[in-house]
């Protein structure tokens, strides 16, 4: 009998079989295509210590980057308690936190191809992992930190410029104001301290990790 005939006639079913199996594998892949590229929902995390430029820097990528959508957990606090300062036997910060998760989830469960911009305190890997994995469930397909590495000096001027704050020696000239005193080396003992936990953030599980430098051109997020 001649190979590829059957009861001595061509085997038209062989090659058949050979198109079914490849439409079957290409079917397979589709679903997974579509996850990975059509659907992909991107989240930008903003990483960095007070006084770092994170706020700033975000309003620069968003004029350069109109598609991002902002989440900022700071936004949450001044729009319901008036600011980010707050007693922390108020529940503000559960609060917010609870509203952010809200946003995330409807943003990223309810809508495709998302570019999102994350203003979230992070403290340490801990905090991070766990924000990623929230993240992710929420359907979240990358997750890119941006982690200010900001100079000291920049710091230093930046921390004092921020809103609500003022140094512990000038405490007597700001009765009755709603602000949170620190001591004058708390810009730099927080560079120290924030970078010192932040010095694993490559093994943190983001897709990816960019080092940023408010000082320097602005980066463009793909």
């Amino acid at each position: 009998m001649v190979a590829g005939r059957v009861g001595g006639y061509p085997n038209y079913f062989k090659s058949l079989n050979i198109k079914f199996a490849i439409a079957g594998k290409i079917c397979n892949i589709i679903p997974d295509f579509r996850k990975e590229i059509l659907l992909k929902n991107n989240v930008f995390l903003l990483v960095g210590q007070r006084g770092s430029g994170k706020s700033y820097y975000g309003k620069r990528l968003v004029e350069n980057h109109p598609e991002l959508t902002v989440v900022s957990r700071d936004e949450i606090l001044v729009r319901r308690f008036g600011s980010v300062h707050t007693d922390p036997y108020s529940g503000a910060g559960y609060y917010a936190q609870e509203i952010l998760y809200r946003l995330l989830r409807r943003k990223l469960g309810t809508q495709t191809n998302v570019k999102l911009l994350l203003d979230c305190w992070t403290r340490d890997s801990r905090e991070r992992k766990n924000l990623l994995r929230k993240l992710r469930s929420y359907g979240a397909n990358r997750v890119v930190a941006l982690y200010f590495v900001t100079p000291l000096k920049t710091v230093e001027t930046w921390f004092w410029q921020k809103p609500g704050i003022a140094k512990i020696r000038d405490m007597k000239n700001h009765q009755g104001e709603r602000l949170s005193f620190f001591s004058d080396d708390a810009p730099r003992h927080d560079h120290e301290l924030f970078h010192k936990l932040a010095s694993k953030i490559d093994s943190d599980g983001f897709d990816k990790v960019m080092r940023i430098d408010p000082t320097k051109k602005l980066v463009v997020l793909v």
